[in-house]
């Protein structure tokens, strides 16, 4: 199956592009835009994806049957900073991708967001009624539209706060969390936004399963846990054993602040305070479990960083080089959660001791 990852080289498309790569049946296309991969080679295209004429080249070049569009402009403070170039991005992107996979008789899976939702209850489900109050929001759900119109053959993605180890360097929340109470600084935690966190590994295997399988629809990926961001920092020093002294409840004010307000209540203000979405109809539909924050957290502890593909499908086994932080055989049994079905060899002699790297066979 030709599969082409529109914005591969960002945080999600890393994972989705591994775990592509290290199953079989899978032909993977994948391309970047400002910052090129480090193992980049003749499967990776540069790509603006508001350079129209350049996606039809793709296109033509690679004969997708799938394709998963990930790219996109999703900081919400620079969406709302440049609303033009985000309504480019977001919204005029889709609507091409989508025009070209129903020319190309190709299937899309769009990744949207928790932020069409007005963000005033939380635990949205599929059929509630979108009703956006950020730009990045009404982005994000004029794409919806514009893929639904367009396509043939579609499937929507919404997802929650992704959280796990930073392939490309940037951070997202768990990490930041992280650092900064390994160097003895305090996070504080807004007691009044709320999220239903989940790890990159099982989002990753939920558009796995699409690619894999044509399902029309709307679909809400998410953990089983809905908690607010003070409660997710108290699971992260828990996990990884780090003083949850330092995490500290805050309240900060909801509202969209003036456009004089300082950069962090700038950025603060402009996220919907009460979010997180309901995954219980999609996960019966697809077959899906859905994880706790905690099941995530122990999963990127094993790792202690982001895994690295050492072997390219289809010359052997791929493998991953991983830091072991845990017990073996937890190890293994976390291994298996987050490669369900892949992990083929594991012996006491390849799991060695706490801290040193060890390769296993996936």
């Amino acid at each position: 199956m030709r599969v082409l990852i529109i914005g591969a080289s960002g945080f999600i498309g890393h994972y989705l592009r591994r775990r592509l790569l290290q199953k079989s049946g899978f032909d993977v296309t994948s391309t970047y835009n400002s910052r090129a991969p480090k193992d980049i080679d003749q499967s990776w295209y540069p790509l603006e994806i508001t350079d129209h004429h350049r996606l039809d080249q793709i296109f033509q070049e690679v004969r997708p049957e799938v394709v998963v569009l990930l790219a996109a402009i999703a900081d919400v403070k620079t969406a709302e900073m440049g609303p033009e170039r985000a309504t480019g991005v977001n919204v005029d992107g889709a609507r091409q991708v989508a025009r070209l996979c129903k020319q190309h008789h190709a299937r899309l899976i769009f990744l949207s967001s928790e932020y069409v939702f007005r963000g005033d209850r939380g635990n949205y489900h599929e059929d509630d009624s979108p009703d956006p109050n950020t730009h990045y929001g009404r982005t994000k759900r004029q794409a919806e539209l514009a893929v639904a119109e367009e396509a043939s053959q579609w499937s929507i993605v919404r997802t929650s706060l992704v959280y796990g180890w930073p392939i490309t360097g940037r951070q997202n929340l768990a990490t930041v969390i992280i650092d900064r109470l390994k160097n003895g600084e305090s996070y504080e935690g807004d007691t009044g936004t709320y999220r239903t966190p989940i790890y990159v590994e099982h989002l990753t295997e939920g558009i796995m399963q699409l690619v894999a399988n044509y399902h029309h629809g709307t679909f809400h990926f998410a953990g089983t846990d809905w908690m607010n961001m003070y409660q997710f920092g108290r699971a992260v020093a828990e996990v990884f054993d780090l003083d949850s002294s330092l995490v500290n409840p805050v309240q900060v004010s909801a509202g969209l602040p003036t456009e004089k307000a300082p950069p962090e209540e700038l950025e603060q203000g402009l996220r919907p305070d009460i979010l997180g979405l309901d995954c219980t109809q999609t996960n019966h539909k697809l077959g899906l479990h859905a994880f706790s924050v905690v099941t995530g957290l122990k999963e990127m502890l094993v790792l202690s960083g982001p895994p690295v593909c050492i072997k390219a499908a289809g010359r052997g086994p791929a493998q991953v080089s991983v830091n072991i932080s845990a017990p073996p055989s937890r190890t293994v049994r976390i291994l298996a959660r987050c490669f369900p079905g892949r992990v083929v060899n594991e012996s006491p002699r390849q799991v060695r001791r706490p801290n040193a790297p060890a390769r296993l066979r996936l």
